[in-house]
């Protein structure tokens, strides 16, 4: 079906800060009816680290030593661990209505769903990746928040984005009154280990993989876009 109200844009390359200002404000702007439905894909202007709203800057990152590298710091909306995003990353962010008819109901069911049009879109660059279905609940609770592996994006959670039990897309999710907000990274080139550095603390950043290392070949930002684009119309069944 044709959806005329709901928008797919794609951004130039951005300072981190304004990356979150924009999100933050096209999850406030739907959350006051201003705005439609939108995906948007975007990439970053330098090297930047978001932390999860949650997280505190001060205790997890040199923001000297993240200076003097080159990498800006920045505080995400949604939650989830400390991501280091860099200048090939490809960067998704959804927004629209938790109570969509598109979407199933519950948080975990509609997080799927979500997950399914990426995995959709990283087969259509050649990459079968597929969705953590490891029975976290299962773990101890203390045993997975002390886990170091679990941050950095590193550590599959239920229904994240994986290529052989290796993390390939991080996402996370906020939700309102009325927008759920759902950001998601798709990691397209490793970071330089020496990065990992600006990290306060001593975490294990090597578990996740990249589309060129799994393809071994150069992608760029408008094959990513498209299919993005592609995957949501295939697994929400509609046209932009």
């Amino acid at each position: 079906m044709k959806l005329k109200n709901w928008q797919f844009v794609e951004f130039p390359p951005l300072p981190g800060i304004i990356n979150m200002q924009v999100d933050v404000m096209s999850f406030q702007g739907f959350e006051l009816g201003d705005i439609p439905p939108t995906i948007r894909v975007f990439a970053w202007q330098k090297p930047c680290i978001s932390l999860g709203y949650s997280q505190k800057i001060e205790e997890e990152i040199d923001q000297q030593k993240a200076a003097q590298l080159g990498w800006d710091v920045v505080q995400r909306p949604t939650g989830g661990g400390i991501v280091f995003h860099n200048t090939a990353e490809v960067t998704y962010s959804l927004v629209m209505d938790k109570d969509d008819p598109l979407l199933p109901k519950g948080l975990v069911p509609a997080y799927k769903k979500i997950s399914e049009a990426i995995v959709w879109a990283l087969g259509e660059v050649g990459i079968k990746a597929e969705l953590q279905t490891s029975n976290l609940k299962l773990q101890n609770k203390s045993q997975i928040k002390n886990d170091k592996s679990q941050l950095c994006f590193s550590y599959p959670a239920e229904y994240e984005v994986v290529y052989r039990g290796k993390k390939i897309v991080g996402s996370a999710q906020k939700r309102g009154k009325r927008a759920l907000l759902q950001q998601g990274s798709i990691f397209v080139r490793p970071n330089p280990p020496e990065v990992y550095a600006i990290l306060k603390k001593e975490y294990d950043c090597e578990k996740a993989i990249s589309v060129e290392e799994v393809l071994g070949r150069p992608v760029d930002f408008q094959e990513l876009s498209r299919a993005i684009r592609s995957g949501f119309e295939k697994v929400f069944n509609f046209n932009f």
